[in-house]
């Protein structure tokens, strides 16, 4: 898949705010609704999940080799671990290639743009949640979303990403800003 590096620049971006926490933050709460370990559980997991799918895995085989807990004493560790496995894992994919989805069957391509969205969004949540410094890579953010846009009203049809889009937004908001209010985030 030509998305490819996109995908591994979108798991630098979550690693780089992974690195970024400090020791006392891990039980913050995030914009996620989840504290800021349950949220790198749940990227993970993700990249996990999204690796053993593209693998040839059932979902349900899939589900059953990330149960417990995914971070152990390294979170770190587990983020770039778990990354490279799903990039691994694209690098092979054909795009059209089906795989189950959590509302019925979906595309390699559609996975990718879901795993772009959860690496880019909540990377931008750990920052907000552990008060850090919120800027995202903007060459980053304008690519996915430019992928994402025109199947935007499918992905947020999944009722997954909080409120959605505000319709608010003043004309001048940033591509970060805009990014991050069409999948429920206020910043």
């Amino acid at each position: 898949m030509r998305a490819v590096k996109l995908v591994a620049a979108a798991s630098t971006e979550f690693e780089r705010a992974v690195r970024e926490l400090p020791p006392q933050v891990w039980s913050h709460p995030t914009p996620s609704a989840l504290t800021i370990r349950e949220l790198v559980t749940h990227v993970v997991a993700g990249n996990r999940l999204t690796a053993l799918l593209l693998a040839g895995h059932s979902r349900a085989e899939a589900l059953a080799q990330i149960e417990g807990d995914l971070l152990g004493d390294d979170p770190l560790v587990a983020v770039l671990t778990s990354a490279r496995e799903q990039t691994a894992a694209f690098a092979t994919a054909s795009p059209d290639q089906p795989l189950p989805g959590p509302a019925g069957e979906a595309t390699a391509s559609d996975y990718l743009r879901f795993r772009l969205v959860d690496l880019v969004v909540h990377a931008w949540d750990l920052r907000r949640g552990a008060g850090l410094d919120e800027a995202l890579d903007p060459d980053l953010v304008v690519a996915t979303a430019r992928l994402v846009e025109p199947h935007l009203p499918a992905m947020l049809a999944l009722g997954v990403y909080g409120d959605g889009p505000s319709g608010s937004l003043p004309p001048e908001a940033s591509e970060q800003v805009r990014l991050l209010d069409a999948f429920g985030r206020r910043p």
